[in-house]
């Protein structure tokens, strides 16, 4: 796993849950750009995931070019998949817990940070390297790292509701627009799932940034999918825990499931105006960690 840079490991992961999961079956063709496209990154960390798994024989190479899903299940592939979210995963929500507790000062040295979380140089760096490519943290000229500005106070998550409230609802009614028909049913899943109470509410926020995604990538408008994916990195420190209001999770889940409903009966301006009030709830809601609500 040393080889794997931070992002690769990521998506490594995010593809062994999905083949765990079920989201990909049995014998699937695993291609670059679609798995790119599910996970909201390039090619070149999907090709190195890939490349590892295979390595690892946990898919299987085709004939001709690319890999597909192993046709009898892997008997290990759940605990590889717990052994890369392991040591980095932790170190990732310890950094994010005292960031927002105001225990890490905005700028920070490499050195500082092994000495306090007493872990290597190379889980540190994959860790550092993550939340860089999610926008939370930046490396310094010269030396150190530092904190990039987020969502953390109100008037900044009302301006990005704001922004919001304007981009995506547009973005449904784009000439362009088109659903991914497995996309959506996968997506469509996930919320039952939510609203049922079938999985924990810690996958809430990935399944919630999933859904606003999938939306904006279906408007086939490229500045608004990357718009959207630049807002969900900016949400993801001050929203990345676990919701303890589950009935407004549960409430958001139904409104992202009328939104659905709305798009698969060809009905966009009617899901055009749900989306709108959906973030608008949101919005008035003050969406904060101190609050313990997640929404949106």
């Amino acid at each position: 796993m040393s080889q794997l840079t931070s992002l690769q490991t990521k998506v490594a992961g995010q593809i062994l849950n999905a083949i765990q999961s079920g989201d990909l079956q049995p014998g699937a063709h695993l291609k670059e750009v679609e798995i790119a496209q599910r996970f909201g990154v390039s090619r070149s960390p999907v090709r190195g995931a890939l490349v590892w798994l295979a390595q690892q024989q946990l898919i299987e190479p085709l004939a001709q070019q690319g890999f597909r899903v192993p046709l009898n299940a892997v008997k290990n592939i759940g605990l590889e998949a717990q052994q890369l979210r392991g040591e980095d995963e932790e170190l990732y929500r310890r950094l994010i817990d005292d960031r927002l507790n105001q225990q890490l000062p905005d700028q920070i040295m490499e050195s500082d940070l092994l000495r306090r979380y007493d872990v290597s140089k190379g889980v540190l760096r994959r860790c550092l390297l993550r939340l860089s490519d999610e926008g939370v943290m930046q490396r310094k000229h010269g030396h150190g790292w530092i904190f990039l500005p987020t969502l953390s106070s109100k008037e900044k998550r009302f301006e990005s509701y704001r922004f919001r409230m304007l981009l995506e609802p547009a973005g449904l009614l784009e000439p362009t627009f088109k659903l991914n028909s497995e996309h959506f049913q996968r997506c469509r899943e996930r919320q039952v799932e939510l609203l049922e109470g079938r999985v924990d509410n810690k996958s809430f926020f990935e399944s919630n940034a999933e859904f606003h995604e999938l939306l904006a990538a279906a408007s086939g408008n490229t500045f608004i999918l990357q718009a959207v994916q630049q807002q969900n990195r900016l949400r993801r420190l001050t929203e990345f825990h676990s919701v303890n209001n589950v009935e407004r999770v549960k409430a958001s889940c139904r409104e992202h499931l009328a939104i659905l409903d709305a798009l698969e009966q060809g009905d966009n301006q009617w899901a055009s105006t749900l989306l709108k009030r959906h973030l608008e709830v949101a919005s008035q809601m003050g969406v904060a960690r101190s609050t313990g609500m997640q929404t949106s």
